[in-house]
């Protein structure tokens, strides 16, 4: 599972997008995709100088990934977590409703599967 996870850092993020939007991607390695998006976002607002005014992004992230993949989300939480992630709304709104959100990363623990 760490290989997995090392092997995911040099992966672009449309790429883990998709992968995430897959229906054949195993729920462990959907986690795993969750996790480094997470990173990536964390590091971007970081990047942005963004630190302490938004709070609650980990949780934030992924309610707005499991709207993307259930396709309820707003396109307001589509253009927020477009900014979170450094992508291009457009590929967000492709992937809406691809997916099926059951079983997402939430606090650390893993929930479902």
């Amino acid at each position: 599972m760490n290989s997995y996870s090392n092997g995911l850092k040099t992966q672009s993020t449309d790429s883990l997008l998709s992968k995430l939007s897959d229906p054949s991607t195993e729920q462990w390695q959907k986690d795993a995709i969750t996790k480094e998006l997470q990173n990536r976002a964390d590091a971007n607002q970081q990047a942005q100088g963004a630190g302490g005014g938004e709070g609650g992004g980990s949780e934030d992230m992924q309610q707005l990934l499991k709207k993307l993949q259930d396709g309820t989300i707003t396109d307001e939480e589509l253009q927020k977590l477009a900014k979170m992630l450094g992508v291009d709304p457009a590929k967000l709104e492709a992937m809406k409703g691809k997916g099926d959100g059951e079983h997402m990363v939430a606090n650390g623990d893993i929930q479902g599967g």
